[in-house]
């Protein structure tokens, strides 16, 4: 079965789980969509057995937030479904520097790293500096622009997830009892905001695993974009990862 039919057919499956709300995720079809095939695709990717060894029981936290945060929006949740996504992305983003760091010390056992902590900007810091050990930002503009834009969405969901204004998620007894409510912020302007952030979410992934899907047949990996992406984008990544030295 082609790739693109095995998704459209796990994405009516998800359509009919129990509890999902089926006039929300009718009402916004085309933007649940969307966001299903961002986590279908990176669901594909960590089961494939070329990809496997690259996530390991280390990514079942930051997927399993992904999931949660999924379930949450499509059953109409969307406050609780922001405060997820911002743990999951959160989640991924060390996950992907703390892999980059044990291949790179595979391969140079010599090189050292900054710990770690939970300030997302420093992490962010820590990630450009170690890229540059592995891979020359020219060739991997992409990668180094995703790890940047994956602060701008962060610090986008943190303010709207602290905001007091009645319109936006509230951490307090009202938000809690507001949960059912559709939306938080302005529709158009949520369903981008979540999009963006699964899209960098998987660009993250995609790029960590840029050895393997380097000897994949292109239109294997062509059909997998194709589900996220128009095509220019797909060849555009694929011509990067191909490319690049």
């Amino acid at each position: 079965m082609r790739l693109d039919d095995v998704f459209q057919k796990e994405f009516e499956k998800i359509k009919k789980l129990d509890g999902i709300k089926q006039e929300f995720v009718l009402t916004n079809e085309s933007e649940i969509r969307k966001i299903f095939g961002y986590i279908f695709s990176i669901n594909y990717l960590k089961n494939k057995i070329e990809t496997k060894r690259y996530f390991g029981s280390e990514f079942n936290m930051p997927f399993s937030l992904l999931l949660e945060s999924t379930y949450a929006l499509f059953t109409g949740q969307c406050r609780s479904a922001l405060l997820l996504l911002r743990s999951a992305q959160e989640a991924n983003y060390k996950f992907v520097l703390e892999r980059e760091r044990e291949f790179m010390l595979a391969n140079n056992s010599s090189l050292s790293f900054e710990p770690l902590d939970f300030r997302f900007v420093e992490t962010k810091r820590k990630f450009i500096n170690d890229l540059q050990y592995c891979l020359d930002k020219r060739d991997y503009k992409e990668y180094y622009n995703s790890v940047e834009r994956n602060l701008t969405l962060y610090q986008r969901l943190s303010g709207i997830v602290h905001s007091k204004s009645k319109n936006l998620p509230v951490m307090s007894v009202e938000y809690f009892s507001s949960l059912h409510e559709e939306t938080i912020i302005d529709n158009e302007e949520f369903f981008k905001l979540f999009c963006s952030v699964l899209n960098e979410i998987f660009l993250l992934d995609f790029f960590l695993i840029r050895e393997s899907l380097n000897k994949w047949d292109y239109f294997i990996l062509y059909n997998l974009l194709r589900i996220l992406y128009g095509d220019k984008r797909s060849k555009t990544l694929i011509r990067i990862i191909k490319e690049a030295k």
